[in-house]
Parts: structure tokens; C-alpha cells; sequence
């Protein structure tokens, strides 16, 4: 009787993170016909820029609240109806209105959260599709210091006084009581700190029985006390690391301060090189390179590639729906990662001759295919126009 429950766990685990054919079905139950979508729209302080979002309910927690942190704090929030993929007269937004190119809803921006067959439906001018998700992968090659030395230099040198001064080790754990504190006492503060009522996380029996119990738990020390940590759970037959859940004593601000958050993903990739891991997934993030997320890994000279779960066919159509001084400020301080024809990762920087393109968020790393500026007179130019 007591297998019962983790065998419900781990088939419900399968569902939201699994590969290939749980991938593909989990897929086709999200976009089956006639599923209902939410749809919220996000206005800035003085409505000088309305954001509308419609499709999963995901880009709710993954896609928009990047978005909005973007946004001056939002003065209105409403959140609408739910839309029936080919339902032509349900408000305020409809598949069939999106793609005819209608105005659709009364805001500046829409981004459509859906899959990939469907973005390629949806109008070109205007807009850009993007992965749904990324995630960073390191090929673990060699020894820890060779491993270190593939870091960038001003970052390796920075980890190594860090280190010294903190005195950071790291321990494996593997008593259930270990896992209980991590969890208690790191990662639900850390998400409850950082994303509030967005919250994305795993619940007990997930974190126990399909995470802890088919993977590892590594702990940052600072002088002997755990400061830090990841739950991680081993792929592809041990050869592969997958970072799962992480946190930081109390959620406490000052471990991010002192590096100690940076900490967890050097030690990881030391605790990989010596113990035979072929490959360490840093975990799945948001196509913005401006998130400083990204920005650290990037350091570690990862390659990005689509997900392997069921956010692999799927896409972040963005369309600007309106040519404002809001939208083009809004576009240019937000470089994003896009798919070309090929499905390959681009990074997208928008500029004109006021606003020059933020090149100094960088995004270039293995897996990105090259970058390329729009000029958003270009851009945005009504469609069919030939300037």
C-alpha cells in the first residue's frame, strides 16, 4: 500500500518533466482542441504601456513576470476570460482574431504563449517567436581545475578569492533529515523570497521521491555552516546532472551578496568532474538575456539548447501591436533569445537612430546561433509597406 503514493509521484513527475514519449503526450493534452487558455492583461503606472498575455498557464509564472518587472510597477492588473483555441466569439481575444492581425485587445504588446506549429500560423510583421524555455548545459571534460579554467578568467579569479575568504566547501548528503532541512529551511524561503505568489517549486513527495531518492543533495559550507544548496537528480543512466531545486539559508539576500548563490553552481561542476558525470544541466531559464541568471551561467561557458521535456515544441509569440515611444523603449531594454526558420537560438537586439541596441547584454555561448539588430523603423512599419 505504502508504493502506491510513489508510484503516483512518479508517474505525476514523468507528466511535468519527463522526455520522449511522456514529452510527446504531455504536449498534445496542453494543445489539444478545445482547451481553454488565460489571459491577463498588465498596465504600467499612467497606462503609458498595456501588456496582454494569452496561452499556457505556465508563461503566467515562466514568461511574464520578466515582462513585467520591465514595466514600472503596474498600476491595474485584470485578469480575463478563458478562450477556446477556434471560438470566434469569445472576448476578449480569439486564435482566429490573432491570426487575421487584428487589433484583438486594447493593449501595445501581446505575447501569445503556444506551440510551436501554431507561432507559425500567427502574423510575421511585427513580431518574433521565442523558445518557451532554455536550458544551459556543461560538458564536464577532465579534472575540476580543468573544468575552472574553462571559466572566464576575471570570473575564475573572483570565485578563488571568494572561496579563500568564505572558506566554501561543499558535502553530499543523503539522510532524509538533510533533505528535510534544505527544503524547510532553504528552498521554499528562497522561492517565497524571490517570486511571492509567483512561486515556481516541487512539492515534498516530489522533492523526496522523484528528485532526493534518484539524485543527490549538495550543500555550500561557509566555515562549516550550510549556507546553501541544489537538489539535483541523475539522467541518462547517471551520465547526466540536472540542477532541480535551489536555496539559500533562510532565503537570506546575503548569500547572494557574498557569492555563496554562485557557489552552488561551481561546486556542482567540481563535484562532477570528480565523480564521472559526463554533462551538468544548470537547470531550465527564460529567453532574456538581460535576466542576470542568464547572465552568470553564460560565464560558464554553457551550451544552450531547446528543453528536452514538453517545453520543447513550445513557443513565446511577440507581436507589438502598436508603433509608441513605450513599445520602442520597451523593445530596445529588452534583448530577447528568438528561433530563426530552422528553430536555431538567435539573440535579438532592437535599435533606431534614438536608441541605440543594448549590446552590452551579452548572450553570446554555444547553442546561440549568432545575434542580429532590428531597426525598429523597420520593424514596426505597417505590413506591406516597402518603406
Amino acid at each position: 500500500m505504502k508504493a502506491l503514493p510513489r508510484a503516483a509521484t512518479a508517474v505525476r513527475f514523468r507528466w511535468n518533466a519527463g522526455t520522449g514519449p511522456w514529452a510527446a503526450a504531455r504536449g498534445c493534452w496542453a494543445s489539444a482542441p478545445g482547451r481553454r487558455y488565460p489571459h491577463t492583461v498588465t498596465r504600467s503606472a499612467g497606462d503609458w504601456f498595456t501588456l496582454a498575455y494569452q496561452g499556457f498557464p505556465e508563461g503566467l509564472t515562466y514568461v511574464l513576470p520578466y515582462l513585467r518587472a520591465q514595466l514600472p510597477v503596474p498600476s491595474d492588473e485584470r485578469a480575463g476570460g478563458l478562450l477556446g483555441p477556434e471560438s470566434a466569439d469569445v472576448s476578449p481575444l480569439t486564435w482566429r482574431g490573432i491570426r487575421r492581425g487584428a487589433g484583438a485587445v486594447d493593449a501595445d504588446l501581446l505575447v501569445v504563449g503556444c506551440s510551436s506549429r501554431r507561432a507559425r500560423t500567427l502574423p510575421r510583421d511585427r513580431s518574433l517567436i521565442l523558445p518557451f524555455r532554455v536550458h544551459a548545459l556543461i560538458d564536464v571534460v577532465g579534472d575540476p581545475a580543468t573544468m575552472l579554467a574553462s571559466v572566464s578568467p576575471n570570473e575564475r579569479r573572483q570565485f578563488a578569492q571568494l572561496r579563500r575568504r568564505h572558506e566554501w566547501t561543499y558535502e553530499t548528503a543523503t539522510g532524509v533529515d538533510d533533505l528535510r532541512f534544505f527544503y524547510e529551511c532553504m528552498h521554499l524561503p528562497t522561492m517565497e523570497i524571490r517570486h511571492g505568489e509567483e512561486t515556481r517549486s516541487a512539492d515534498w513527495a516530489t522533492t523526496r521521491d522523484a528528485l532526493f531518492r534518484h539524485g543527490m543533495l549538495l550543500f555550500v559550507n561557509e566555515g562549516g555552516k550550510r549556507v546553501a544548496g541544489v537538489v539535483c537528480r541523475f539522467e541518462e543512466r547517471g551520465r547526466a546532472l540536472r540542477m532541480r531545486l535551489f536555496g539559500v539559508l533562510d532565503g537570506d539576500e546575503t548569500h547572494y551578496r557574498s557569492g555563496a548563490a554562485k557557489a552552488v553552481y561551481y561546486l556542482t561542476v567540481e563535484w562532477a568532474a570528480r565523480h564521472g558525470v559526463r554533462c551538468v544541466d544548470l537547470a531550465g531559464g527564460d529567453p532574456f538575456p538581460g535576466k542576470g541568471v542568464f547572465q552568470f551561467k553564460r560565464r560558464l561557458h554553457p551550451t544552450i539548447i531547446h528543453p528536452q521535456d514538453h517545453y520543447r515544441d513550445r513557443r513565446v509569440y511577440v507581436r507589438a501591436v502598436r508603433d509608441t515611444p513605450a513599445v520602442r523603449d520597451f523593445l530596445v531594454a529588452t534583448p530577447m533569445l528568438s528561433v530563426d526558420q530552422a528553430d536555431r537560438i538567435v539573440a535579438v537586439y532592437f535599435h533606431d537612430s534614438t536608441r541605440p541596441a543594448r549590446l552590452g547584454i551579452r548572450a553570446a555561448t554555444s547553442g546561440v546561433h549568432g545575434s542580429r539588430t532590428v531597426d525598429l523603423d523597420e520593424f514596426l512599419a505597417p505590413a506591406g509597406s516597402t518603406g
